[in-house]
């Protein structure tokens, strides 16, 4: 989705709507300082402080779902050694789900913009190499 107006974007995450609603790459606001993306079947967050366009978050949530008999130092393991591995790329587990992004300075958004295709295969990457070492979780990944 393409930002409907016609002015100037006043907020980072309208410049970065603007830029990337372009792409093959699907995005709207959610707030004044986030967005969703759809790409390749994947739904991921943008976050932008309004008051801080020189960084970005960019997070592919819920992507692992652990069951109740997920042995938990396993799982914390895992995903040390998943950001380990790829530097970049984080994982969080909260609850009992696993969410993986990737944090970012940058000179603006359209440099930003520019990163985000790149970030989002780092992401996919990171799920793929957390899925490799602990199955496809116990639910499949709603995006």
């Amino acid at each position: 989705m393409t930002n409907s107006t016609s002015t100037q974007p006043s907020t980072p995450i309208e410049e970065y709507i603007a830029r990337l609603g372009v792409s093959d790459i699907e995005i709207e606001a959610m707030d004044d300082q986030a967005a969703r993306l759809r790409h390749d079947g994947l739904e991921f967050v943008l976050v932008v402080a309004p008051d801080e366009p020189a960084f970005f978050q960019l997070m592919l949530p819920g992507v692992w779902q652990a069951a109740d008999a997920t042995d938990r130092l396993r799982l914390l393991e895992t995903a040390n050694d998943v950001m380990n591995t790829l530097k970049a790329a984080k994982l969080v587990v909260h609850n009992q789900a696993v969410h993986v992004s990737v944090e970012q300075f940058v000179a603006g958004p359209e440099q930003g913009a520019a990163l985000i295709p790149g970030l989002m295969e780092l992401l996919k990457s990171a799920v793929a190499e957390f899925q490799e070492r602990l199955g496809m979780g116990e639910a499949p990944r709603v995006h």
